[in-house]
């Protein structure tokens, strides 16, 4: 009886190992049947549709490109651009010479002797592109099983900490501590440089206006070498080194929000929460208690996931007032979907046999895209635009909107975030404090296009962000009121709200 039992055991055992093992089999099968598919159809075997090339990611492009073949992949480039990027037509607009933009790229390849690296020309690529300001243009380069990554990195606020007031058309070095103590009450004169910024921050009084000298660059720059006079016109020079605000990114362990009561109220949220959470149902109440103050600052600095779902409903609980103030417009042509089609490849490609769900949800989007291609063509469709609006409704049995909103943001916003930025926009008396908002939306469902002789894979987005005016956004977001740079405290912020009413 106990080696029957033994064996009986014995023989489940082994049953279950053959399923463990078989069913491991099925996913390494699913996902080789996914590849198969994908190299027969963009091969253009099957399906009835016009042949999409696939994204060569085998890494045997050249090493080295002629300068022929630079002329004509930088001719591809400027063409894909032309077609498909959404903000061409607005850089145009703004004065932007885009052939004059490639010329000038290709004239610094061809006056080179030697052959050009192949990830040199991406590089230089992307260099060419930075007027675009666009951190959502990229390139991969796969080559000899490495590689290569370049984007357009987006612009950081560098800061002097010197104070500047206006008066009249001149401005005049504020004190700041032992920084400006060679130059306190001088008149700025120039710098060096063209390219100095004046950053607009909260000023001390209702009716003067200060700012920071300082300038913007995505990389480290040198100390500004500028000129200052006194009132007796002697003149002197001094060297200002840059600094740069470290964005700080909220972690998944901070609490739902901080709140600080006073006279002017203050909140930080740092994050969403489930309903369930007891944090989120005082932060509910919080809205409610704080429904007739006049003024209150939130700040969401640091609240990259932070959505526009679970903000909604705390104003919800807090106002009954209706705004339309985001929007986002996707525009679709038969190469963008065909770029999209690309991205589908591009995840697949980097995807997991063990992420089956996620395959099969690369598939059904797959065969979508497939299909309104196949839509496009048969009802002779060139462009459509895809609208979404983050529309907000009110709760009706909540007061009136009477507070005055100070909203404090850095780079790190998400879709909340950017709300409540341009909400600032929309009301009145909105304030928006800190440092611009970054692009937005923010995804990585970016159409891919490979270049013929390179095979660099460039990506852009086909998005426009639009304010409540349906007027494109900067990709570097929304841009503040006043810049908010160390060591500048939240009490300075209530102390300019409380002087201000």
């Amino acid at each position: 009886m106990k080696k029957m039992k033994f064996a009986k055991k014995l023989e489940i055992s082994q049953k279950k190992k053959f399923e463990s093992r078989f069913s491991a089999f099925k996913l390494q099968a699913k996902f080789c049947l996914f590849s198969v598919l994908f190299s027969f159809i963009f091969a253009g075997i099957s399906m009835g549709v016009e042949t999409i090339h696939a994204l060569d990611f085998s890494g045997n492009g050249p090493l080295f490109l002629s300068n022929k073949q630079i002329k004509e992949d930088l001719a591809q480039t400027e063409r894909l651009l032309r077609e498909n990027y959404v903000r061409y037509p607005i850089l145009e607009k703004t004065g932007v010479n885009w052939k004059k933009a490639f010329q000038k790229m290709a004239d610094h390849f061809l006056t080179n002797k030697n052959p050009t690296l192949t990830h040199h020309f991406q590089k230089q690529l992307i260099k060419g592109l930075e007027f675009t300001e666009d951190s959502n243009m990229r390139t991969d380069l796969f080559l000899k099983k490495r590689h290569y990554v370049q984007r357009v990195e987006p612009k950081a606020a560098f800061f002097s900490g010197i104070r500047l007031a206006q008066q009249q058309e001149r401005f005049r070095v504020l004190p700041n501590l032992k920084l400006a103590s060679k130059i306190v009450n001088h008149w700025y004169i120039d710098c060096a440089t063209a390219q100095e910024v004046f950053y607009p921050i909260l000023p001390e009084r209702q009716s003067e206006m200060l700012f920071m000298l300082g300038q913007q660059a995505n990389h480290q720059l040198e100390p500004l070498n500028c000129e200052f006079e006194n009132d007796s016109g002697e003149k002197q020079n001094i060297r200002l080194p840059l600094l740069v605000t470290v964005a700080e990114l909220n972690r998944p362990e901070m609490p739902v929000y901080k709140f600080v009561g006073g006279r002017i109220p203050y909140i930080r949220w740092y994050r969403d929460g489930k309903t369930e959470e007891r944090a989120v149902k005082q932060f509910q109440k919080l809205a409610r208690k704080l429904r007739k103050i006049p003024n209150l600052i939130i700040d969401v600095r640091g609240n990259k996931s932070g959505s526009f779902a679970f903000i909604e409903k705390w104003l919800k609980e807090f106002t009954s007032n209706n705004w339309k103030n985001v929007i986002v417009k996707e525009r679709q042509t038969i190469s963008i979907l065909k770029g999209l089609l690309n991205r589908v490849q591009w995840n697949l490609h980097h995807s997991s046999a063990r992420l089956l769900i996620g395959q099969d949800q690369l598939e059904r989007k797959r065969q979508q895209l497939l299909a309104l291609i196949d839509h496009f063509r048969e009802k002779g469709i060139e462009e459509k635009w895809v609208e979404t609006k983050f529309i907000f409704n009110g709760n009706k049995n909540a007061p009136r909107w009477k507070t005055r909103l100070i909203i404090l943001t850095n780079r790190h916003c998400g879709n909340g975030c950017q709300f409540l930025a341009a909400l600032t926009k929309q009301i009145p008396q909105g304030i928006l404090i800190g440092t611009n908002t970054g692009p937005f939306p923010r995804n990585t469902s970016r159409p891919i296009f490979q270049l013929q002789h390179s095979r660099v894979m460039l990506s852009f987005s086909h998005r426009l962000h639009l304010n409540h005016q349906e007027k494109p956004v900067s990709p570097s977001g929304y841009l503040p009121d006043y810049w908010f740079f160390p060591p500048m405290k939240i009490s300075d912020i209530q102390r300019f709200v409380s002087k201000t009413n």
